[in-house]
């Protein structure tokens, strides 16, 4: 008995010693319209006011939100009426095929010439990175819900043993 009791301790210990790894990205989120928000505009200084450490954003035809896999920063002015856009997000890689269908996939600045924004044509950029200027980074991460289990297992063995 006092074998068993050593190699479900053992178990007990190697599960509460496991780790889950979280890819995580962390962006800046931010809007800022005709100028509003001038924390969010360029030049940007990091207060870190705006950044989110685990940013999550929508995928389309999906339900929900995901781990975001790239920051983005738009920026797009329609002249004829003097209004401007400055947004920093993340976005979710959806798989698909293109790049001009996945906003992430590269910058689109310069071959750029009219993209959609809230049904508005709009003249701009739209800038990605998904790593070192983003902050990417593995977080790791010990599920609560596994702890408590192990550490309950634990428990009862040492009582009954």
């Amino acid at each position: 008995m006092g074998g068993l009791s050593v190699y479900i301790s053992l178990v007990c210990w190697m599960l509460t010693l496991a780790v889950i790894n979280v890819d995580a990205i962390g962006c800046f989120k931010c809007t800022s319209i005709n100028h509003k928000n001038p924390e969010c505009e360029d030049t940007f200084n990091n207060t870190n006011k705006y950044y989110e450490e685990d940013c999550w954003a929508s995928r389309r035809g999906r339900m929900g939100y995901f781990p975001g896999t790239q920051c983005i920063k738009m920026i797009a002015e329609d002249e004829s009426i003097n209004y401007t856009v400055v947004v920093r997000n993340c976005v979710v890689d959806d798989g698909g095929t293109n790049s001009e269908t996945e906003i992430g996939r590269q910058s689109h600045c310069g071959w750029m010439r009219v993209l959609k924004y809230n049904g508005r044509r709009m003249r701009g950029c739209i800038l990605s990175c998904d790593t070192d200027a983003c902050n990417h980074g593995n977080r790791k991460y010990y599920s609560p819900v596994l702890v408590l289990v192990t550490a309950a297992i634990y428990s009862f063995i040492n009582k009954v043993v």
